[in-house]
């Protein structure tokens, strides 16, 4: 079904071409003069415009409804925590599914329903980690009393986002949307002066934008980790193995790199160099799963976390951890353990996404075959790691403190009706 679907809209879009102007969004038949107009924020006039706002109601979604994680999750918990008078409400996915990862006084809803839109239009913050572009295609539209919040999904800025990636601005049609996007952003969380001009160009000139560090990696000070430790080994329904995280991302021609990581000599290599028994976490994107990184059953020393809620808990737990371009390795270096770079791509993932600065910039060891990871795992050297690690966040001017869920929660505070100036 899915694939007859893809086939027909790809037909479609041979025949037909559209634009969008203004709230109007144009078709017409290719290489002909017949063109129709599409009011497509017709209904968020005629039904939400009117809704009067909720200024205690908190709007949050992690990266299009995918669960209770990343910057949200934090931010949720320091709200709970200091005031219980908050209507919290999550889009997610499957919402009867996901109830169990949520705190009950958090009100679920589906990721794009039309339940979701009245969310929107009658709350009066929005807290989301991604450009909202598909409640925007749909015609929400965001009221002048309302604020929003942008915690973006990233950190320290290695892939080339948003403006700087001409793969994501070749679609017009997309770039209208996340430029509006950008216009209704009220503030921006950073966690560094890096990421802050990163923003500024990217998020076609993004202001004011907040260095309160991201909420999501306020686990990894005062010892929060051992809880999350806790959590994945029930996860998994192990203990007493050393874990390495593999959390490789997308590539956005979705092309399969040629040599796999090799599990097993991954396995071998990390037992000669850190001793114990060790178990691999293997963690696909949500854009590449059943590709490259998938896992085989026989593989014992193998788990698939993929369906893990919290990849902040996973990281957390995690004793070393293998990626090939994904940030979520720049939130593991605020913990001092090793980490390694896979790339086989390298050279082509840099043509063709962009990156705002090399590998061999960060403090990571890099391979690009498996020989390579086994040779930099055997040589790993702990302590010159940790002084890279040190010099690498100072020079990005990092303000990761432990701190930024409690500031983004007083932030979201003061802009409720208890306290709305």
């Amino acid at each position: 079904m899915n694939a007859c679907i893809k086939k027909i809209r790809s037909l479609a879009k041979k025949i037909i071409a559209y634009t969008m102007e203004g709230e109007e969004k144009v078709y017409r038949l290719r290489h002909t003069p017949f063109r129709v107009k599409i009011h497509f924020t017709r209904h968020f006039h005629r039904e939400l415009e009117q809704l009067p706002i909720q200024y205690n109601k908190v709007v949050f979604d992690n990266y299009m409804g995918k669960g209770y994680g990343c910057n949200g999750k934090y931010v949720t918990e320091s709200l709970l925590a200091a005031d219980s008078d908050l209507d919290i409400v999550w889009t997610v996915q499957e919402p009867q599914k996901q109830r169990v990862q949520f705190p009950k006084q958090v009100r679920l809803v589906r990721y794009g329903s039309e339940e979701a839109m009245r969310e929107y239009a009658t709350a009066g913050i929005w807290c989301g980690n991604y450009q909202m572009v598909h409640y925007l295609n749909k015609g929400l539209l965001k009221k002048k009393e309302q604020v929003y919040i942008q915690m973006w999904h990233g950190s320290f800025g290695i892939k080339k986002i948003e403006n700087d990636c001409k793969n994501l601005t070749s679609d017009t049609n997309w770039t209208i949307l996340a430029k509006r996007n950008a216009a209704y952003t009220d503030y921006w969380i950073s966690n560094s002066s890096f990421e802050t001009e990163i923003y500024r160009r990217a998020f076609w000139n993004a202001d004011p934008i907040l260095e309160y560090g991201h909420p999501r990696n306020d686990i990894f000070f005062g010892g929060r980790g051992k809880e999350a430790r806790r959590s994945v080994e029930q996860y998994l329904g192990r203990s007493n193995y050393k874990l390495l995280l593999y959390v490789p991302t997308f590539r956005d021609d979705f092309q399969e790199w040629e040599e796999k990581l090799n599990y097993g000599l991954l396995k071998q290599s990390l037992e000669q160099r850190f001793s114990g028994e060790w178990l691999i976490l293997v963690r696909q994107h949500p854009r590449m799963k059943g590709s490259a990184v998938s896992i085989q059953s026989e593989e014992e020393y193998c788990a698939d976390v993929t369906g893990y809620s919290d990849i902040q808990e996973l990281l957390a737990a995690a004793d070393a951890v293998v990626t090939d371009y994904s940030s979520a390795v720049f939130d593991y270096i605020l913990t001092g353990r090793p980490a390694f770079i896979y790339a086989p791509d390298y050279r082509a993932y840099r043509q063709m996404r962009g990156l705002y600065y090399s590998l061999e910039e960060t403090p990571f060891p890099i391979a690009e075959n498996n020989r390579q990871m086994a040779e930099q795992i055997a040589v790993f050297d702990e302590v010159q790691y940790r002084e890279k690690a040190r010099k690498f966040l100072e020079e990005k001017g990092s303000a990761e403190d432990g701190e930024a869920s409690r500031r983004v929660a007083s932030l979201i505070l003061k802009c409720t009706g208890k306290n709305r100036k």
